[in-house]
Order: structure tokens, then C-alpha cells, then sequence
């Protein structure tokens, strides 16, 4: 059941049903099955010493073309030869059946992966079936058998022709929409990178002060209330200078954690410097930001912050603003700036307006 499944990947994944194969088949004209001159031509003409002659000639000529040639010769040209003879040994057998699509699918597959312009690819088979019918001309003496193995011949290659566009196209179409989903995926982490935090995991300067804009022309727009909420972490300098950056990073990844633990779903709070944070609280009374605030307090400051190495006592200062029609945000923010530092002069680890 395995092989079975893998015989028919390359077809599922192009849509090589059933139909699709009788259509093709149709088209060019293998409306009966021709296994058994099939089998003449292999017998009579594309004996092994043939098959070797016709793959050795059709090397050297694609040698003279420069492009083909680079490309022969960025692989082993050995393998590559083995490969042409195995399509010798199978062309033409059991053409009507599924495993024949897909050989020459994952054929295609291949010449499309390895960047094989489709032109000089299409080109190839011109050779083989050019070398196909000289040795039916050399090998074959009956006129009405040579008249049927030619027709036959030009019928496969323009079976393997129309496969090998077909898959091509399909391949690259592939890859060109992996390509552009691992661009949207990269530009998706670009852009959690720009909103988000790297250390802390809340919003990044730059997504907070957007989100700020917005807010602020709501609340023009509304008459909401807007409340804007500057934190910064007490004598933090002293955590760095005792314990190192490190512990450092730690502290403030602790103490976002528990701010965000204490705001409700559709606050924001977002890193704007240092150990600077702050909250952007919409549709909020100065009671409920004071509530929220002071709630923020508690949380840092009631329990210490374990760092594996130490257990540290953490402090905020928080000042809070309320929006103020025609302000803009720089206004509020120094507002709001301009209140935490009020704060720090009564003593740090409360709220001030």
C-alpha cells in the first residue's frame, strides 16, 4: 500500500486523475493501448547497446550548447546519463497506466527544481525523438512497421512534451507559493517584532504610541474618557549596577507579566523605555485608572521578585493623565511623565496625578 501511495503523490498533487490522463491520451492520439509495439520497438530498436548510443550522442550535442553545457556539468554527468537510459528502458511502456504520468511527473519535477529553463528542457526532447527515429530508420526494414513505430514515437514524445510543460509550470507555480509564504511568514515575525517587546513581551514603543494616536482622536471623536498611565520601576539603576543586566532583564519581565496580569482584556500596556512603561487605558474614569493603577502598585510591590539567584523587593511610580480635548499625544505623555515624577518626590511606590 506504501508504494502504491507514493506512485501516486506526484499525480494527486497535479491533478492527474483519471480523466485528465484519458483526456491527454486522447488528444495526441493513444486512444488504444500500444503495448505491443511497444515492446517491437524495444525488442527491434532500443536494445541496450542502442539505448547507450543514442544517450552518448544526444550528451554530446547538448554539450555544444553553452547554457546546457554549464549545466551538464554542474552535475555528475555519469548519473545523469544512467537516468536518460532509464527513461529509454521505460519509454513507451504501460503509457496509458498512472505509474507512467508519474515517472515522468517527478522528471519534471526535478528539471523545474534544479532550474532548468523550460525552453532548452522542451528542446531536449526534440533530440531524443530525432535520435528515437533515426534508429527506427536504421533498424527497422518493414516500411508498414517502421510507419507505425515513427507515429508512435512522435505520439510519446509529444505525450512526455505536453507533461513536461505541464508539471513544470505546476512545479514552479508551487514553488512560488512557498516562496511568497515564507516571505508573508518573515514578514509576519518582522512585524510581531515591530509590535511587540523583544524583552518583555508587551507592546513595543512604536506599536504603543500608534495605538495612542488612535485612541486619542476616539476619544475627540466620542467624548470617552482617555486615561494615560506612566510607570516607571523604583531605584531600578541600583538592581543593574548590584546584580547585573541580567537580573535586570528578569525584574522587568516580571514586573510586565504582572501588569498585564492586573489590567483588564482591552487595556494596553507597552514598553516605552528602559524601565519606563506605559498603560493606555480607554474609555476609562481617572476613579477606575486610579483603581487600576493602584492595583498595578500592589502587585509589584507586595510580593518579591524571585530571579534564581536573589529575592528583590520592586517599587513603581506611577503618574496618571487624563486626556484633554486638543491635546496631542506628546502632550499627554508629558502629562502624564510629569505625574510620575510627582510620585517619585512623595516618596516613589504610590500614584500621583
Amino acid at each position: 500500500v506504501g508504494s502504491e501511495m507514493c506512485i501516486r503523490d506526484r499525480c494527486k498533487q497535479f491533478g492527474f486523475d483519471a480523466d485528465w490522463r484519458q483526456a491527454q491520451l486522447a488528444l495526441i492520439g493513444l486512444t488504444e493501448d500500444p503495448r505491443e509495439l511497444a515492446l517491437e520497438l524495444h525488442q527491434q530498436v532500443l536494445v541496450d547497446d542502442v539505448r547507450r548510443q543514442i544517450v552518448d550522442v544526444f550528451f554530446a550535442h547538448l554539450t555544444t550548447h553553452e547554457q546546457a553545457g554549464r549545466l551538464i556539468a554542474s552535475f555528475d554527468p555519469g548519473h545523469l546519463k544512467e537516468k536518460q537510459i532509464g527513461y529509454l528502458e521505460t519509454f513507451g511502456v504501460g503509457c496509458r497506466e498512472e505509474s507512467y504520468f508519474e515517472s515522468r511527473a517527478r522528471v519534471g519535477v526535478a528539471h523545474a527544481r534544479v532550474g532548468v529553463p523550460l525552453g532548452l528542457y522542451l528542446a531536449s526532447f526534440g533530440v531524443i525523438q530525432e535520435l528515437l527515429l533515426g534508429a527506427i530508420t536504421d533498424r527497422v526494414v518493414d516500411t508498414e512497421k517502421r510507419r507505425q513505430m515513427v507515429q508512435m514515437v512522435l505520439r510519446l514524445t509529444t505525450l512526455d512534451i505536453a507533461l513536461a510543460t505541464e508539471v513544470y509550470h505546476r512545479a514552479r507555480i508551487e514553488d512560488l507559493g512557498r516562496s511568497v509564504k515564507h516571505l508573508e511568514l518573515e514578514q509576519e515575525i518582522l512585524r510581531e517584532q515591530i509590535e511587540q517587546d523583544a524583552l518583555t513581551s508587551v507592546s513595543s514603543r512604536t506599536s504603543l504610541l500608534r495605538e495612542l494616536e488612535g485612541a486619542i482622536a476616539k476619544a475627540g471623536r466620542t467624548g470617552q474618557p482617555l486615561c494615560v498611565v506612566m510607570a516607571d520601576l523604583d531605584h531600578f539603576k541600583d538592581v543593574n549596577d548590584n546584580h547585573g543586566h541580567l537580573v535586570g532583564d528578569q525584574v522587568l519581565k516580571e514586573v510586565a507579566a504582572r501588569i498585564k496580569a492586573a489590567l483588564r482584556a482591552f487595556d494596553l500596556v507597552g514598553r516605552y523605555g528602559g524601565e519606563e512603561f506605559v498603560l493606555l487605558l480607554e474609555d476609562t474614569s481617572p476613579h477606575t485608572a486610579q483603581q487600576i493603577a493602584e492595583r498595578i502598585r500592589l502587585r509589584i510591590s507586595s510580593e518579591p521578585i524571585h530571579t534564581g539567584e536573589c529575592n528583590l523587593d520592586i517599587t513603581i511610580s506611577q503618574g496618571l493623565a487624563v486626556y484633554r480635548e486638543g491635546e496631542d499625544s506628546s502632550m499627554l505623555l508629558s502629562r502624564a511623565d510629569k505625574a510620575m515624577y510627582r510620585a517619585k518626590q512623595a516618596g516613589r511606590n504610590c500614584v500621583s496625578e
